[in-house]
């Protein structure tokens, strides 16, 4: 199958590990995927003044309390279902890069509990705005120069463990053949647009779309015919058989790859 079909969709639904997951299995991992994303996506939406400047965000919110509030409940619903998301990931990546999708399920973890910090501090952020009796031009200050050891721990936690376990998982999906690949390069350009760039509303409209994109397959994995289904679970059956012959009659480890077995 061409690399050009890979970008877009999934070459062999069959042999996707959703392909394995109960019905409502595949509509919960899904689920999972655009709830956290959508959250996300709807809390930018919600708070125009998320991308200005601390001091103008503040006023904000002093403003529009109501919206405000509403905005920051999207922000903390969405995180029991990022916390969801990261698993769904390993579980579509982990068969055939097992170790790359556990390195970047417990970086990507991480840098959840990170994010979880910095939503409890917005919030308590959002209160002082509020709250009225606190000079918004001074919290601005404190919150843009915050240089505690625990503000501190909470971005290396954040920063490292959500880039760093975003590419690796990345990674990972990509050798895994399990969702289109266009969907996981929206990954990387996630990260440049969100990190470097600045822009959080684009961004989270990037990572919504490529959530959806990826819920799709998994969705689509349940409509593999039962054909194909037995097709590779045959495969896969063989290449046991193979492998076991191989350990019995003591051959060399690499006389057992997939390649020799061919070879022979």
């Amino acid at each position: 199958m061409s690399s050009t079909a890979k970008m877009f969709k999934v070459v062999e639904p069959a042999a996707n590990p959703a392909a394995r997951f109960t019905p409502a299995g595949r509509i919960a991992a899904a689920a999972t995927l655009v709830l956290g994303a959508g959250f996300q996506l709807a809390s930018w939406l919600t708070e125009p003044a998320a991308d200005g400047r601390t001091v103008d965000r503040l006023q904000w919110i002093a403003d529009h309390p109501a919206t405000a509030n509403v905005a920051k409940v999207f922000d903390l619903l969405a995180m029991p279902f990022l916390f969801g998301t990261v698993l769904v990931y390993v579980l579509l990546s982990r068969q055939r890069s097992p170790r790359l999708a556990y390195a970047g399920g417990i970086l990507l973890g991480t840098g959840m509990v990170g994010l979880s910090a910095v939503m409890g501090l917005e919030t308590l952020e959002f209160a002082l705005a509020q709250d009225g009796r606190f000079d918004l031009t001074a919290l601005a200050h404190v919150v843009d120069d915050v240089s505690a050891a625990p503000a501190i721990t909470m971005a290396l936690l954040l920063i490292p463990g959500a880039v760093l376990g975003l590419l690796t998982i990345a990674v990972a999906l990509w050798r895994s053949d399990a969702v289109p690949r266009g969907a996981i390069l929206l990954i990387p350009v996630f990260i440049v647009v969100d990190l470097f760039l600045q822009r959080g509303l684009a961004a989270h409209a990037i990572s919504f779309i490529a959530a959806c994109w990826i819920a799709w397959a998994v969705c689509g994995a349940g409509r593999a015919t039962p054909a194909m289904k037995d097709l590779s679970t045959a495969s896969q059956g063989r290449l046991t058989h193979n492998t076991q012959e191989a350990v019995e009659h003591g051959e060399p480890r690499s006389s057992r790859s997939p390649e020799a077995q061919r070879a022979r």
